[in-house]
């Protein structure tokens, strides 16, 4: 998978905490910055994967990932100051957040992507839906 990571820096916000927002989420984000928006990509998921199981949004999370599936990727927007405090905050592009868009590569499946990074859970546990799939089918 390669993460897609786009955001403006607006006139009353500092370039490197803008930065540090991005780096808070993906630390191995590489970016680059012209007129005044960063460009870059990540490929370490892990972060955003923790953050998402830290702070108990994992259904939300995978309600927002699958509702923007456009072909093989996901776009959607994070807050960037939530972001810069290392928490993950699920935004529409009202506030100019940190526009992301998740893309698999040829071998992968963007809808098994999705169920790796944010799983569904029940009463805050996660689930093993495949085994739940075949208890349902056999019964």
């Amino acid at each position: 998978m390669i993460i897609k990571i786009k955001t403006k820096v607006k006139p009353t916000e500092d370039e490197n905490k803008v930065l540090k927002a991005v780096t808070n989420i993906f630390n191995d984000a590489e970016m680059e910055i012209s007129e005044n928006i960063y460009t870059g990509v990540s490929k370490d998921i892990s972060r955003f994967k923790e953050l998402l199981r830290s702070q108990a949004i994992l259904d939300a999370a995978r309600s927002v990932l699958e509702r923007n599936i456009v072909g093989n990727a996901t776009k959607f927007h994070i807050n960037k100051q939530a972001a810069y405090s290392g928490i993950l905050n699920f935004d529409k592009d009202v506030h100019g957040g940190i526009k992301l868009e998740f893309v698999s590569e040829e071998d992968e499946d963007i809808l098994e992507l999705i169920k790796d990074i944010a799983p569904r859970t029940r009463d805050g546990i996660i689930i093993n839906e495949d085994e739940e799939a075949i208890e349902k089918k056999n019964k």
